[in-house]
């Protein structure tokens, strides 16, 4: 067994008991079992449901994206690659194989494996900014976790991280260029180095149309509202009573802990975050770990949509869906 693999399993084993400790607090496990009891086809339908818009608006945002760089793509594509994403994502522990497979299909059609990636790369980071500033915005309006070592170390990681990478991308041409000069010439690494000077070249110029980043800013907050309802929703088929304006303080909070590549599918972190943080808004543990649950089966039937719409691409003929358009 190779060392990224028993890294990988340490980490799996570490979500599994993170997992076990958690139905381990007193009668958790009935408790949580219970309450998934109150879930009908109803509800069923209705949180499997609630990824066909959560996947429209990132979507439109990234059709917004393409359409600067003069690249065509219909939004139904789109959506389908996105799903596709998800497929890759249940496999890897963050979201960068989602990105990278949605990447390479759009990439795949247009002819540019650089411009694809830019787009989605900056789709990704304005999402990022978005969704940590609000992560800062429910902590501060959350004074009940302010004490919460896993909640501020985890924000303080991805504030750092969205700094460092707006850093990387748009820093003066005097701070990057010298160490991409010099790894260009080692062997091996000069391609791949190459390659990610064009993508930054390519996202710098977003740089210079703010309507297009604002846009992509003011998305993300609609897409990030969504992710609220989705809780909202799940807790509501349960038959929990929760505050929405609790949601919107600590959903980002969760999503930013579980976007940490902790564990692969973020396995144990996921069910702890939410079975933890919904505490100080109201929801019992046992009655976050049931929508923790219910919302990872709403992400494994995404996946499997995702599968069989990756095995379909695999085996039909490339659509003229998308085109890079003339000048």
């Amino acid at each position: 067994m190779t060392k990224s693999q028993l890294f990988f399993a340490a980490k799996l084993l570490l979500g599994f008991a993170l997992i076990a400790v958690l139905l381990m607090q007193g009668d958790v496990l009935q408790q949580t079992l219970q309450v998934l009891s109150q879930l009908d086809l109803i509800g069923v339908a209705l949180v499997l449901l609630m990824p066909i818009p959560l996947v429209w608006a990132s979507c439109i945002k990234w059709q917004l994206l393409l359409n600067y760089r003069d690249i065509r793509v219909g939004l139904a594509p789109l959506m389908r690659f996105y799903t596709v994403g998800y497929f890759f994502n249940n496999f890897l522990p963050s979201s960068l194989g989602g990105d990278a497979a949605r990447s390479y299909l759009v990439g795949k059609r247009i002819g540019s494996q650089t411009e694809s990636l830019a787009a989605v790369v900056l789709e990704r980071l304005t999402g990022l900014v978005t969704l940590v500033a609000l992560a800062f915005i429910g902590f501060v309006a959350t004074p009940a976790i302010h004490g919460d070592v896993l909640v501020t170390g985890s924000l303080t990681i991805l504030g750092v991280g969205c700094v460092v990478l707006m850093a990387l991308i748009w820093a003066p041409q005097r701070l990057v260029g010298p160490l991409e000069t010099g790894l260009v010439r080692v062997p091996l690494v000069g391609k791949v180095v190459a390659k990610l000077s064009q993508m930054r070249a390519a996202m710098q110029t977003f740089w210079g149309a703010p309507r297009v980043v604002g846009l992509s800013l003011l998305y993300s907050f609609g897409y990030h509202a969504l992710t609220v309802v989705n809780v909202y929703v799940a807790a509501r088929v349960l038959g929990i009573e929760v505050s929405f304006i609790g949601l919107c303080a600590v959903t980002p909070i969760i999503l930013v802990i579980a976007a940490l590549p902790t564990t692969p599918g973020s396995i144990g972190v996921w069910e702890w975050a939410y079975s933890v943080l919904l505490l100080p808004i109201g929801a019992e543990l046992e009655q976050g770990l049931a929508i923790a649950l219910v919302l990872r089966g709403q992400l494994l039937f995404a996946s499997l949509v995702g599968g069989v719409l990756y095995l379909a691409e695999r085996r039909a003929p490339a659509p003229q869906d998308l085109e890079k358009a003339d000048g």
